[in-house]
């Protein structure tokens, strides 16, 4: 359960002084339509979050937890989710482009229509991910698990696959 109220988390957002969260559990709360931009919120837990629409451009957010979390429509631009915990997360036609994310775990996650243009996501776990009309136009995957990911209509442009497991060009 989350050791933050809302009300709390948008006093902090107005504060121009404050540009570091981290260690904080989100989970569970509806930060729908927050700007988070340009901030560190690392090892921070938004588990069960509700986050349609949040920004998090250029956010340095490496190691959170966002398990099950609604990230609808979301903007991580350019953002840091270096070995983050993105399983089982509902994640359609949000921007992650540019975003680096070495190593994040995307298990049975929902990525329809998200665009993942030009991210680094070498070692990404992609296993059993819905990918359907995902763009990677330009995004390293190399080292990166599709097992039994569902890659319909999905767009590689560019991309690189070196090493990829579970996918064919």
């Amino acid at each position: 359960m989350a050791n933050i109220t809302v009300l709390k988390i948008k006093e902090l957002l107005l504060d121009k002084e404050v540009a570091h969260l981290t260690n904080l559990n989100f989970s569970g709360l509806d930060l729908s339509g927050l700007d988070f931009s340009d901030m560190t919120i690392a090892s921070t837990n938004f588990s069960d979050t509700s986050l349609k629409k949040t920004k998090f451009n250029k956010t340095f957010l490496a190691k959170c937890n966002f398990r099950k979390a609604d990230m609808r429509s979301a903007d991580f631009s350019g953002a840091n989710l270096k070995d983050a915990d993105l399983c089982q997360t509902n994640m359609e036609n949000a921007s992650f482009s540019r975003a680096k994310m070495d190593g994040a775990k995307l298990i049975k996650a929902k990525c329809k229509k998200a665009s993942m243009s030009f991210a680094t996501m070498s070692g990404c776990d992609l296993r059993q991910a819905d990918l359907q009309s995902v763009s990677f136009h330009g995004a390293d995957l190399s080292k990166a698990d599709l097992t039994g990911a569902d890659t319909k209509d999905a767009t590689f442009k560019n991309a690189k696959l070196n090493d990829v497991v579970g996918y064919k060009a």
